[in-house]
């Protein structure tokens, strides 16, 4: 059975746990590299080498805290670290809900939008932030387990 499971909320957090506001959508992916290692009698087998969380965050220009908090920190020559966000997702058939907090985000925005007008003046600016962590993710909530 094939659930609809949909991202609820995105929030990011500065040093003080205040909320930065302004980020749309948000998503991470577990990241992972192998190193082959030969073993007499199995042959070639792949082990983990290292992980890393990537974490990528869309933010509105209406209300850019966060775009604001980057430049003032790439301008400074220091790396832009996010202390915490929180991601839901939900599950709109049964309520269920997951909630995963990710911790020490390094952003490293390649380019950074800083200003951008359209002459049809109807599309709403957005802004990627790209970054990582390698801290392990802590599931704050999770959802249960579905049987067919």
């Amino acid at each position: 059975m094939q659930r609809d499971i949909k991202l609820k909320n995105c929030q990011v957090y500065d040093d003080n746990g205040d909320p930065i506001l302004g980020t749309l959508e948000g998503s991470a992916i577990l990241r992972v590299t192998y190193t082959d290692v030969n073993r007499l009698q199995k042959g070639t087998l792949q082990t983990i080498d290292d992980w890393y969380v990537e974490i990528s965050l869309t933010i509105s220009s209406v209300n850019a805290e966060l775009k604001y908090f980057c430049v003032d920190q790439l301008t400074e020559g220091k790396t832009p670290t996010l202390p915490m966000l929180i991601g839901e997702s939900l599950d709109k058939e049964t309520g269920n809900a997951e909630r995963v907090r990710f911790t020490d985000i390094v952003l490293n925005p390649e380019e950074l939008n800083l200003w951008q007008a359209n002459a049809s003046g109807t599309e709403n600016a957005t802004y990627q932030i790209r970054g990582r962590s390698n801290k392990k993710p802590d599931f704050i909530d999770r959802l249960p387990e579905y049987e067919e």
